[in-house]
Order: structure tokens, then C-alpha cells, then sequence
């Protein structure tokens, strides 16, 4: 088991897994700071890392996306995901994972399957409408992570926006998902 002592959502630079630092004021970058936590992550949470995020379409950035947001989910780090997103965005995927952490759990969660719709393109950004259905649970930041709840399913209807970073690359921006049902 790989133990990482997270001070909020910092010390990766999205190049591998970080051993953080338990001194919240040693935060990198803009993350958030919480309170110092131990957060045990399995070597084959860690070794099961998304291909290489592409981001050279709006269908394809949304992709990469919920690839890389499933993953720093997955190991309570939020930083591995943020070439996929906007500054905007990454504030609420690290809340996200900053929340999960303070419940002493984090979020496994698999993405079954996605149906894009026709992209609405505007002048400064692309709305990428889609339909997804989830699998996910949760797991003890604790050696073992053992199931804390689910496994459940989810369905959304959902809206991507997406931009254009400074060096050419599509970025999501914002996501608006309406959930189909109970999402625990």
C-alpha cells in the first residue's frame, strides 16, 4: 500500500503519485488546503493511470477529462487532472476530493458508457451535451480500502463546457449534470 499524507489536494504535479507533506502552509500551487490527512491509496490504484489525455477536440477533452478526474478521485490527488481543465473547473474537482478525504473516503468510479450530442459551437466556447452511465463506490482512505458504500449506479444528462486554454489545447470549463435517479 502506498501512503500519502495529504495537506488538502497538493503536491502533485500530475508526473506521479506524491508523498505530500502533513504542513498544510507547504501547499503547491493554488490547491486548496484542508487538514492534514493520511490517505492509504493501493499500488494498483495507483499503477492504473488513464492513457495519455488528448485534447485536440471538444469530444475528446471531456473524454481525457472524465478519464483524469476519475483517477485523481480515485487516489486523492487532484492535481494529476487539472491539464484537462480550465482554473475554473479545478477548484470544484478539488473541493470534491478535499470533501471525500475530510469523510475519510475516496471515490472509485467507472464511466459504462457516453453518447455525445450535436456540440453547440460559440464564440469563446464549446457546449458539449452528453448522456453518461456511472458505476461507483466508495473506499476508506485507511490500508485496504475497504468498500465504504456502493457499489452504485448513476445516470446523467450532461453539459460540458469547453474552451480553448492559452496554448491551443480544449479544456472542460464547467460541467452541468442532471442526474436520471438517486445519486448517493
Amino acid at each position: 500500500m502506498a501512503l500519502l499524507t495529504v495537506a488538502g489536494c497538493s503536491g502533485g504535479q500530475g508526473t506521479g503519485p506524491s508523498t505530500g507533506s502533513s504542513d498544510a502552509s507547504k501547499t503547491v500551487g493554488a490547491h486548496m488546503a484542508g487538514p492534514a490527512a493520511e490517505v492509504h491509496i493501493s499500488q494498483a490504484a495507483i499503477a492504473a493511470r488513464p492513457k495519455p489525455w488528448v485534447l485536440t477536440t471538444p469530444e475528446s477533452a471531456v473524454r481525457s477529462y472524465l478519464d483524469w478526474t476519475s483517477y485523481a478521485y480515485r487516489i486523492g490527488q487532484s492535481s494529476f487532472a487539472t491539464a484537462t481543465m480550465s482554473s475554473y473547473e479545478e477548484v470544484r474537482v478539488d473541493s470534491y476530493v478535499q470533501y471525500n478525504i475530510e469523510q475519510k473516503r475516496l471515490m472509485d468510479q467507472t464511466l459504462k458508457s457516453i453518447t455525445f450530442g450535436t456540440p453547440s459551437v460559440g464564440s469563446t466556447s464549446t457546449l458539449v451535451p452528453a448522456k453518461e452511465q456511472w458505476t461507483y463506490r466508495y473506499v476508506s482512505t485507511e490500508t485496504g480500502n475497504k468498500t465504504v458504500g456502493g457499489p452504485y449506479s448513476a445516470s446523467y444528462d450532461t453539459t460540458y463546457t469547453v474552451v480553448k486554454s492559452k496554448n491551443g489545447n480544449w479544456v472542460v470549463d464547467s460541467v452541468k449534470a442532471s442526474p436520471q435517479g438517486t445519486v448517493k
